[in-house]
Formats: C-alpha cells, sequence, structure tokens
C-alpha cells in the first residue's frame, strides 16, 4: 500500500466522522464533570483536583472547536445533502445542553465565579451562531421542528450557568436588603415547627440559618443579626461533634453557592426552568426516534444522534435522581413541610443526612524533623532544584494525612469557648498571649509568640517535638500531648505547604532557613541520627553554638539575627518545667490556628473548601459567628 495515500484516507476518515468524535469526547467530559464535579470537596489529593481541572478547560476548548466545525454547512442540492445537512445541524443545540449540563460543577475556582459576564457574553455568542446553523438549515421538515425543543433545553441548561455564576457574587455591598432581612425573620418558625423525632434535621436548619446570617463567601456583607435571632444562632449548647457538624453542612452550602447550581435549582424558577429543559429532552429523543424508526439500520448518523439524545436524557435523569439527596433539598422540605407527602419525606431523607459526606474530614501533618532526617534527593534533582520545583515536590512526598479525632474537636472547642471568654467579641489580634494569660505564664513565654508568625510557629513546632519525645513512652498516653503534636504538624503543614494561609510573606524563606540549620546539625554529627527522638534528645541535651560570622554572611535580613535552634531550645526547657505544659501547648497552637484562621483571606478558604476542606476553615466560619468586624469599643 502506498504510504502516501494514507494521510489522505485519514483526512477523508475525519471528515466523514470527525463532529462526531468531537461530540462523543465533549459528552464524556460532561459526565466526568457531572460525576466527580462535587467530589473534590470531600476527596482531597491531587488526581481528584487534576480531573476536574483537565476536563473543565477541555471541555471549554472543544466547545470552539465544535462550533468552527458546525459552521461549515455543507450544501443543499441533492436530497441525501439535506439530511446529512440538518443532521449535523441538531449538533448545535445539543452541544447547548452538553456545556451547561452538569450541575455539580459551574466555576473550577474562585475566579471564575468573577466572570460571570464574560460567561454571559460567550453565551450570547454561541447562542447567536446556533440560531445561524439552525436557521440556515431549516428545511420544514419533521426533523427541523426538532431543533426547537432542544434550543430551548440547551437555552435554558447554558443560561444556569451564567445564572449561577452571577448569583454566586451578586450584591457584594454589605447593605442587606428587605427580602434578606425577611428571610432571616422568617427562619425561627421555621426551628418551632420542626419535628421532634428526625435525628440531624436540626443541625442542618442551624447550618442554614447561620449561613444565609454571616454569608461568608461575601467579602463586604454586613453580619449584624436580628436581636430575636440570636438565640437560634448560637451553637453554644451543643455538643462538639455537632457543632462541626454544623460548620460542615454550612460550609458545604457555601461551596454549593460558589461552585455549583444548586442555590438556583432549589428555586422556585430554577424548579421550573429544570421541568422545561427535561420535557425538551424528552421530546426531542421521542421525535427523533419516530422519524427515523425505519431508518436507524442504514443511516449510521442518525443511530448516533439517537444515542447522543438517550445519553443526554439520562444524565438528565440521573442529576434529577440525585437532588433529594442534598442539605438544600431538606431546607426545602422543611419550608414546605404543611404541603401533602413533605413530612415522610422529611422521614425518609433525614436520618441519611447524618452519614452524607461533606468534606475529607482528615487533618493534614508535616513533621519538619522527620522531613530533614529522611531527606533523600529525587531523580533529575540537579533539574527540578534548577526549575526551583525540587523542594516542594519533597514537601508534598512527605505530607500524610489522618483522620479528624474526636478527641481533637472536644479539645478545640474547649479552648475556643476559653479564648472566647478572653476576647469577647474583639477582632482575633492576638496568636499566643490569651492562653499564656489564662495559665498564669504570659511574662514567661511572651517573647515566644511576639515573633513573627512563622518564627513563632517554627519554635513552638520544634520544642513540642522535644517535650514529646521527652518521655515518650507516658506521652504516648496522654491524650493532650497526642492533641498537641497533631495540632503542631497541622500548623506547620501550613507552614511548608499553604503559606498563603498564613498571611505571611516570609514564610517560604523562614522554612527554608529552619529546613537549613537542621540539615547543618544533622551532617555535623559523626554518628547516624535514626528517628525524630534521638534528634529531640540532641537538642535537648547538647549546648548549640552561635553561628559563625561565615553563616551569618549567607542569612537573608529576615533570619541574620534569628537563632531558631536556640530559641526552640530555650522554650522547650521552660515548658518542660510546667506540670501543665501539654495544655499550655495545646492551648497556645489553638489559638495560632484561630489566628491564623481569622486573618485568612476569604478566597483562600474559598479554594481550601473545594480541595477537600481543612480544619483552618472550618474554625473561620465558627469565629466569623462569634466576632463582630464593625464593633467600636467606647
Amino acid at each position: 500500500m502506498n504510504i502516501s495515500l494514507v494521510p489522505g484516507q485519514l483526512q477523508d476518515l475525519w471528515d466523514l466522522w470527525g463532529l462526531e468524535v468531537l461530540m462523543l469526547l465533549s459528552f464524556t467530559m460532561q459526565v466526568i464533570l457531572t460525576v466527580f464535579g462535587s467530589r473534590r470537596k470531600d476527596v482531597p489529593g491531587m488526581w481528584i483536583r487534576f480531573t476536574v481541572w483537565f476536563t473543565y478547560l477541555l471541555s471549554a476548548s472543544l466547545t470552539k472547536i465544535i462550533i468552527g466545525k458546525l459552521t461549515v454547512i455543507p450544501g443543499s442540492d441533492p436530497d441525501e445533502r439535506n439530511i446529512r445537512r440538518e443532521l449535523k445541524a441538531m449538533f448545535a443545540p445539543l452541544l447547548l445542553v452538553q456545556i451547561g449540563n452538569p450541575d455539580a460543577i459551574t466555576a473550577y475556582s474562585i475566579e471564575d465565579n468573577r466572570l460571570g459576564l464574560r460567561q454571559l457574553l460567550a453565551l450570547v455568542l454561541q447562542v447567536a451562531v446556533v440560531i445561524w446553523i439552525v436557521v440556515k438549515s431549516w428545511t420544514q421538515s419533521k426533523l427541523s421542528y426538532l431543533y426547537l425543543p432542544l434550543f430551548v433545553s440547551g437555552l435554558i441548561k447554558y443560561g444556569e450557568v451564567v445564572w449561577a455564576l452571577k448569583s454566586a457574587f451578586s450584591k457584594r455591598s454589605g447593605i442587606i436588603t428587605i427580602q434578606e432581612i425577611d428571610q432571616e425573620a422568617s427562619m425561627p418558625a421555621l426551628f418551632r415547627f420542626l419535628p421532634d423525632d428526625i435525628p440531624n434535621i436540626e443541625l442542618i436548619l442551624k447550618a442554614y440559618y447561620r449561613f444565609i446570617s454571616l454569608k461568608p463567601h461575601r467579602e463586604n456583607w454586613l453580619y449584624q443579626p436580628l436581636y430575636e435571632s440570636l438565640p437560634r444562632m448560637s451553637v453554644d449548647e451543643y455538643a462538639p461533634e455537632d457543632i462541626f457538624k454544623i460548620t460542615d453542612s454550612e460550609l458545604g452550602f457555601m461551596y454549593d453557592v460558589l461552585y455549583t447550581k444548586a442555590p438556583i435549582i432549589y428555586t422556585k424558577g430554577g424548579c421550573i426552568f429544570r421541568i422545561v429543559s427535561f420535557f425538551g429532552l424528552v421530546s426531542t429523543f421521542t421525535g427523533f426516534s419516530i422519524i427515523f424508526r425505519e431508518a436507524f439500520p442504514h443511516h449510521w448518523k442518525a443511530c448516533f444522534i439517537e444515542g447522543m439524545l438517550a445519553g443526554a436524557v439520562l444524565m438528565e435523569i440521573y442529576q434529577i435522581a440525585q437532588l433529594p439527596f442534598t442539605d438544600w433539598a431538606i431546607i426545602q422540605i422543611i419550608k414546605h413541610q404543611s404541603y401533602p407527602f413533605m413530612i415522610p419525606c422529611l422521614r425518609i431523607l433525614g436520618p441519611q443526612a447524618s452519614n452524607r459526606k461533606r468534606w475529607s474530614n482528615t487533618l493534614a501533618q508535616f513533621n519538619l524533623l522527620s522531613f530533614c532526617l529522611h531527606d533523600k534527593p529525587l531523580k533529575c534533582s540537579k533539574i527540578l532544584k534548577f526549575r526551583g520545583i525540587g523542594l516542594g515536590m519533597k514537601k508534598n512526598k512527605s505530607r500524610t494525612r489522618i483522620p479528624f479525632p474526636q478527641e481533637l474537636k472536644v479539645l478545640m472547642v474547649e479552648e475556643m469557648r476559653g479564648i472566647d471568654r478572653e476576647r469577647g467579641l474583639k477582632p482575633f489580634n492576638q496568636r499566643g498571649e490569651w492562653s499564656l494569660g489564662r495559665y498564669g505564664c504570659l511574662n514567661e513565654f511572651k517573647w515566644s509568640v511576639k515573633r513573627d508568625f512563622d518564627k513563632s510557629i517554627t519554635i513552638w513546632h520544634i520544642a513540642t517535638d522535644i517535650c514529646y519525645y521527652s518521655d515518650s513512652h507516658n506521652n504516648v498516653a496522654n491524650p493532650k500531648a497526642q492533641m498537641a503534636k497533631l495540632l503542631s504538624n497541622y500548623m506547620m503543614y501550613l507552614l511548608a505547604l499553604r503559606p498563603h494561609m498564613l498571611s505571611m510573606t516570609t514564610a517560604k524563606i523562614i522554612f527554608q532557613h529552619a529546613f537549613d540549620k537542621l540539615k547543618d546539625l544533622l551532617e555535623q554529627k559523626e554518628e547516624s541520627i535514626k528517628d525524630e527522638k534521638e534528634l529531640c534528645k540532641i537538642l535537648r541535651m547538647e549546648w548549640l553554638p552561635q553561628y559563625s560570622i561565615s553563616e551569618r554572611k549567607s542569612e537573608t535580613v529576615v533570619t541574620s539575627k534569628w537563632h531558631m535552634l536556640r530559641d526552640a531550645q530555650r522554650l522547650a526547657s521552660n515548658l518542660m518545667l510546667k506540670e501543665n505544659k501539654w495544655q499550655i501547648i495545646c492551648s497556645v497552637w489553638v489559638e495560632m490556628l484561630c489566628y491564623a484562621a481569622a486573618n485568612c483571606s476569604i478566597d483562600y478558604h474559598s479554594e481550601q473548601i473545594r480541595r477537600g476542606g481543612g480544619l483552618i476553615t472550618h474554625i473561620w466560619v465558627m469565629l466569623a459567628h462569634k466576632t463582630d468586624k464593625y464593633h467600636i469599643s467606647d
């Protein structure tokens, strides 16, 4: 066979079936987004984020390619060409259905929400192109009339995306509207008529009440609850486990508002549009099946379109079937519980809500000493170091995740209540002083928490490990010691891998400095140090010399006058003299975490909830309800 003929044959094959291949690929993208679009809120890790990110971007690019091919309309002379042209034109409104179909994702990141106007412009242009294709292909045949219901369905599906993006950041000013005041004022009545024999329903309703009042996704929202709303807003009387469940659900509402269609689907207009859209899909599928019922064995392109329409209907049925199993559905049932069959539905759906996974429920861990002890060169380390990504890859490799323990939830709630008694409604501007003051050791340890935040985290992290391994046999059985170590590793994880959430511009410099100094200490020791316990023994027992002049010259301005290891050694020595050292350490770590959460940008918290969630974002929402940012003292 002549090799020169192969490109020509491939070109003919592409001209014949290229559009169908692209449409099938586009449909596959929408299925992936439908199934995995919302899983990223409860599944941490790179693979789920990469899958959604890659599919989301590829789908947008694929749409432009398909529209380009659809604008090439074949001639209208032979009858067969007319059928081919009409079938090809069917792809135009079907494409609108596909790109607007996934309810699970309307935006990949927070930045996409701010592009609602751009999406509206894209919708107008793409709808204009689809209308042009339909008009050019119109032949007054029965098949042509099927364009109309499919076009209406596609227009609704794509319009829902633009509507959701626009509503996520609409009314960003802090001025509350009359409608929002009425909504808040009507919520307490729902608690009074709530059935008492359905578990966990009150937690979801309280989470929704707190969410619509706080609106944590709005940066400039004026949060001033009505006086009569305050008792229903409070969670002080709840157990720590229930407080975290309420916060989980509240962050779930925030995720849906920012990244899905849920807020508009569960409205009266959203329900009407969904019914019309589904009816348009089913009527098109039914009409197409009737028109080509005898031609399917002889017309493969008609078979393909039939399959695509069937796939669109099935995906719509799948998404409709998922609607009752959300917190939004439970809220709507509670609001309309006076209607027939609402209470039985609530009894069925309510108990299932407690088992619903709303975030990963894991705690990220990163230990600096372990990282330095087990540091090994990566493959192609010279290239990675040249590109500046070697250390970042090693840090990601050393990060672990553990199930979020119940004991830590209890500890967090208890310590936050103690801190709240100290600060009242004042902004969270302390990072250890309140806790140290409660235990009467502020003057003794104040120097360690008044340093730059990233430096305080580093020395408290090392000091926590020194205290932990100084009597590891007893500390393993000490719940406070275990919780302190978990919090220490989590704060170091934020410093090493999420420095932007600490609102510190020098976090990377401080981490690199700490890493270098620990590596230098390990290299100075002739004997091999096997584990963290041996390293902590050296840090605790041995005298650490001052840096040499040559080392000082290699330091940055940020670290030139800071002897990190000696600070950690001094802090650990003083802590080990305290009988209640673990209560002090836990309390300081909780206050540091609260400080980081309260001072982190809303955009970073919004990103965190699409990464599987995190403890810092839960703490942020809890604090936001107890901080009056417009409080003015006399």
